[in-house]
C-alpha cells in the first residue's frame, strides 16, 4: 500500500526551502551592501510616510481654500447694497440729490459696483470740488462730497450795456461754477462782483480767476461776514475800477470807497461810521474808509 503524503507538511517544507534560499542570497551579499540596502529602505519608508502626511494636510487645506473662495465670490455676486451713508461737508447737496447724480434709484449689486467711476461722475459736477466713494462688505456704500462754497456772483461789467447778464458763482479758490438754486438756496443773496475783460481768460464755468485779482474780494466778503446785518448791511455790488481801488454798494444804498490793502481795518472803520449814523439818525450816501484818521462821509441830506 502506497503511503499517503501529508500535503500541509509538503507546503511547509517548500516555505522553509524558500526562506533558506533567501538566507543564502543574503549571505552572498557583503555586510556593507546588506546594511545600506536596509538603511535605504528605511529612509524611503520614512520619506514616503512624510509625504503622505503632508498630502493629507495640504489636500484638505487646498480644498477648503477653493471652496471658500468659490463661496465668497458667489456670495458677493448675490449681495446688494442695503445701506448708504452720506456726508456733504458744506451741507449744500442732499443725499437724494447726490444719488440722482449717480443714477442710483434701485438696489445695487456689490460685485458690479465701480466706485472709481462713481467718484468721477460726482466730480464732473462743477458744484462739487471732490468726492470719496467707498464700499464696505457686506452691504454698505459710503459717499462723501466736498461742495464748492459760493463767495460772490461774478458777472461781466459790460453786461449792463450788452444785455448779457450771465452769472456764475466763484469759490474761495477763484473757480467759476454754475448757480443752481436747488443747491445754493442759502447763497442767493451773495454780492455781485462785476468783472473787467482781463479779470478772467474766458467767462465760463470751470475758469479760474487769478489769486491776485480775487484776493481782496475774498477778504472783503470774509471780513463782512464777521458783522451782523445791523452793523454792516449786506453788500450788493462790488466794482474794482482800478488796481488799488474797490467800490462796494450796500443794501441801504450807501457807496463805500476802499482800497485793496488792509481790508479788515477798513471794515472796522465802516462799522464804526455806520454805528454813528444810526445813533444820529442820518443816512449815509457815500463813505470813504481809506483814511485811517478822519474817514469822510457824505450824507443823503447833503451834509458831511
Amino acid at each position: 500500500m502506497r503511503k499517503r503524503h501529508n500535503q500541509y507538511r509538503t507546503h511547509r517544507d517548500a516555505s522553509h526551502q524558500a526562506s533558506a534560499n533567501v538566507r543564502l542570497l543574503e549571505a552572498a551579499l557583503s555586510l556593507k551592501d546588506r546594511l545600506f540596502s536596509l538603511l535605504a529602505l528605511r529612509r524611503g519608508l520614512r520619506r514616503l510616510r512624510r509625504w503622505v502626511l503632508i498630502m493629507l494636510i495640504i489636500l484638505p487645506l487646498l480644498a477648503g481654500i477653493f471652496w471658500g473662495g468659490k463661496t465668497a465670490v458667489e456670495k458677493a455676486y448675490s449681495l446688494s447694497i442695503d445701506k448708504i451713508t452720506f456726508d456733504a461737508r458744506q451741507k449744500l447737496i442732499s443725499k437724494e440729490q447726490a444719488l440722482r447724480m449717480l443714477g442710483i434709484e434701485n438696489s445695487i449689486n456689490m460685485a458690479a459696483l465701480d466706485t472709481t467711476a462713481m467718484k468721477k461722475k460726482l466730480e464732473e459736477n462743477p458744484c462739487i470740488e471732490s468726492a470719496l466713494i467707498r464700499a464696505e462688505l457686506p452691504d454698505t456704500l459710503h459717499i462723501e462730497i466736498n461742495e464748492r462754497i459760493p463767495v460772490v456772483y461774478v458777472e461781466q461789467e459790460s453786461g449792463t450795456d450788452t444785455g448779457n447778464r450771465i452769472r456764475f458763482f466763484m469759490d474761495p479758490n477763484g473757480k467759476l461754477f454754475p448757480v443752481i438754486p436747488e443747491y445754493h438756496r442759502n447763497f442767493m443773496g451773495a454780492p455781485v462782483w462785476y468783472l473787467h475783460p482781463g479779470d478772467v481768460a474766458r467767462f465760463s464755468s470751470g475758469e479760474i480767476i487769478s489769486e491776485e485779482r480775487r484776493r481782496p474780494i475774498v477778504e472783503l466778503v470774509a471780513a463782512a461776514n464777521h458783522y451782523s446785518l445791523v452793523e454792516i448791511p449786506a453788500i450788493r455790488e462790488i466794482f474794482r475800477p482800478k488796481e488799488w481801488k474797490i467800490i462796494i454798494t450796500l443794501e441801504n444804498g450807501a457807496e463805500v470807497l476802499m482800497q485793496v490793502y488792509d481790508i479788515k481795518g477798513q471794515m472796522e472803520r465802516l462799522a464804526m461810521i455806520l454805528e454813528h449814523c444810526r445813533a444820529t439818525h442820518r443816512r449815509p450816501r457815500s463813505i470813504n474808509v481809506v483814511p485811517k484818521i478822519n474817514p469822510t462821509v457824505i450824507y443823503a441830506d447833503g451834509g458831511k
